[in-house]
């Protein structure tokens, strides 16, 4: 299926970039056959070199073989997209096909202010801010403006709620419907901790963030404010 004639014309002249191989097929002059392989990979790049070098082995391809190795590239790519879960997107079933555009995770264990109702907020560190949330963000959506973002937000179940996205002091903070998600979800300080992504809806390009929540037990104290427990003196007889 792979092989072609040695009297044939000039081979194509196809060159396959990698990061690190650049393979053309008219170097080798004996033809192998095609045969499909197993790649366990998670890298574009190393499913194609790989593809390349076990199938090809340096051989020349005509024009048919050649569109049968890119089809046999392109299927295997495909299914390992379909297997592999995009760690990058938030795990909610109700959010399939509504995201187009995603920041990266962002995971916080809840502090003290975060649930109390009276600040009613959930912040986050800047530096996070300013690399994976301020460039999603359209002309005329304005951090520090009186009003902030009007936003929605989702829940591990996909449940909606409103919430106004908005600089708070030196901070920028999700509030507004922030106190009835903790309510709901009924999140307490040290022991909680959340995932935050923040999304454009595919359907009218509204900003949204998807949040998930999950309980260490017995979580009384904050790991990096943890105090050494006090030495007893010892008296000896």
């Amino acid at each position: 299926m792979g092989s072609t004639d040695s009297t044939a014309t000039s081979p194509f002249n196809i060159y396959y970039m990698c990061p690190t191989f650049l393979i053309s097929d008219s170097i080798a002059s004996s033809p192998l056959p095609l045969s499909p392989v197993r790649i366990m990979s998670t890298t574009v790049e190393v499913v194609e070199a790989a593809s390349i070098l076990l199938s090809l082995q340096f051989a020349k391809l005509d024009d048919q073989a050649r569109k049968q190795l890119h089809g046999q590239i392109q299927g295997t790519q495909l299914h390992q997209q379909q297997q592999q879960p995009n760690q990058d997107r938030p795990p909610i079933q109700a959010l399939e096909g509504m995201i187009r555009e995603c920041s990266i995770r962002y995971e916080k264990q809840l502090t003290k202010s975060d649930v109390d109702r009276g600040q009613g907020r959930l912040a986050f560190k800047n530096e996070y801010v300013d690399a994976s949330l301020r460039p999603m963000l359209r002309e005329g959506e304005i951090l520090e403006g009186r009003q902030g973002i009007q936003v929605f937000a989702y829940d591990g179940e996909g449940e909606e709620y409103q919430m106004t996205f908005k600089g708070w002091g030196k901070m920028v903070v999700l509030t507004s419907g922030w106190n009835q998600f903790v309510k709901r979800h009924e999140l307490r300080e040290e022991e909680d901790f959340v995932t935050v992504w923040m999304f454009r809806r595919s359907a009218d390009d509204r900003l949204c963030f998807a949040i998930t929540t999950r309980r260490e037990h017995g979580r009384h104290y904050n790991m990096k404010n943890r105090r050494a427990p006090k030495r007893q003196r010892t008296i000896e007889a």
